[in-house]
């Protein structure tokens, strides 16, 4: 008898949440619903061991897409994008020649070409997915990133975006895309690096904290570390005054997050092999050394490696015919965890054909870059982007 009232009147409820709110659902079977409805409740309350069987039935329907739910594969991306200036002159900064009637006949076209190249690059690095944060080097203010987010290349990707304000010569900083939906900012600021006496000032520190989709908290840090301008040597000293700030920085979060998320993106302006780089910032190989969670591991040493055994064949950055690694993932053990909530895995740098050109200097090719020397080639960027994935379990 109850079973020949209740299955009814489940097959109805079922049938009136598809067809509620359409013109074909019929007034007078929502009243028999909720008249078989009320019978089906006390009935029930006469059962109380079939009803806790069906909520506990119910209940484990419902946790059972849980479990089976596939892994979030997110990307996370930084690129040093190359001169990406306004076409305005700032008479404190060193950006005369990107100006229209400068040495680079820097105009409006020509800029808004250049962001079109690398809206294009972000969106085919997502693989149909645009990557949840972007860092940026070598951008020159907000006004850039204003008019890019707002693009119609772009404008449909939801990204906002941060960019700190420095003291660089040049007028070049560094800046930071993300999504609000996928990585919910809870603070952000500018780390002033500071520099030896008779060096000139470099890029400040972006530092950014936020929530992922997991609910752990994840410590995002861009960079653009001291040029190697002048011949490695004599410029090590400001990239180690660069690395200082940063191991200090650092430090601070491994000691005050409960469990540290950090991933440390940028052009460090050396490469993996370097030691005093590996040494300052106290990096090990993340596929050699025992992982630890609160110690720093640079994912591009393994990649390094590999280009040099011929397995690679690009890395971001060529110089005098030798791709090289310059932009760097730094992560921390917990990180590379992957059976963790949260995961990184497949670093490396991305490239496609039209990001490429013939290189006739050398041999290969070389990334297609906005200016060869002074000669406009309308291309993308003189680096190649480097991405990685954030697996959310």
């Amino acid at each position: 008898m109850l079973t020949s009232q209740i299955l009814p009147v489940l097959n109805d409820l079922s049938a009136f949440g598809q067809g509620f709110g359409s013109t074909d659902f019929p007034v007078w079977k929502i009243s028999a619903i909720f008249a078989a409805t009320n019978l089906f409740f006390v009935q029930m309350s006469r059962l109380p061991c079939l009803c806790c069987l069906l909520l506990s039935v119910v209940g484990q329907s419902l946790l059972l897409p849980l479990e089976a739910q596939e892994p979030t594969e997110l990307k996370v991306m930084f690129y040093n994008c190359e001169n990406l200036m306004d076409t305005v002159d700032d008479p404190l900064t060193a950006d005369d020649d990107f100006t229209p009637r400068g040495a680079r006949h820097w105009t409006a076209f020509r800029l808004w070409e250049k962001l079109n190249h690398l809206s294009r690059v972000i969106l085919a690095a997502g693989e149909g997915r645009p990557p949840v944060v972007v860092g940026l080097a070598e951008v020159e203010n907000d006004s850039v990133l204003h008019y890019w987010t707002r693009s119609r290349a772009m404008r449909k990707l939801g990204y906002r975006y941060l960019i700190t304000s420095g003291i660089d010569t040049r007028g070049i900083d560094v800046g930071l895309l993300y999504q609000p939906e996928m990585y919910r900012l809870l603070g952000w600021e500018a780390l002033r690096i500071k520099m030896p006496r008779d060096t000139r000032p470099t890029r400040d520190l972006l530092h950014a904290w936020g929530r992922i989709l997991s609910g752990d908290t994840l410590d995002v840090i861009v960079c653009h570390l001291p040029s190697r301008l002048g011949g490695t040597r004599s410029s090590r000293p400001a990239r180690q005054a660069a690395h200082k700030r940063l191991r200090e920085v650092l430090d601070s979060l491994l000691y005050i997050r409960q469990y540290p998320k950090l991933i440390v993106m940028g052009d460090m302006n050396d490469y993996p092999a370097t030691r005093t780089f590996l040494h300052d910032l106290r990096l090990s190989d993340p596929e050699r050394a025992t992982v630890r969670s609160h110690e720093m591991y640079d994912l591009m040493i393994p990649l390094h490696r590999q280009l040099n055994q011929g397995k690679l064949k690009t890395g971001t950055h060529k110089y005098d015919g030798q791709w090289g690694f310059l932009d760097h993932f730094l992560v921390n053990g917990a990180l590379l965890d992957s059976t963790a909530a949260i995961s990184l895995r497949n670093p490396g740098p991305f490239s496609l054909p039209f990001m490429l050109t013939e290189d006739r200097a050398h041999f290969g090719t070389r990334p297609l870059r906005s200016y060869y020397g002074y000669k406009w080639e309308a291309g993308y960027s003189d680096h190649l982007p480097i991405v990685v994935d954030l697996v959310i379990r």
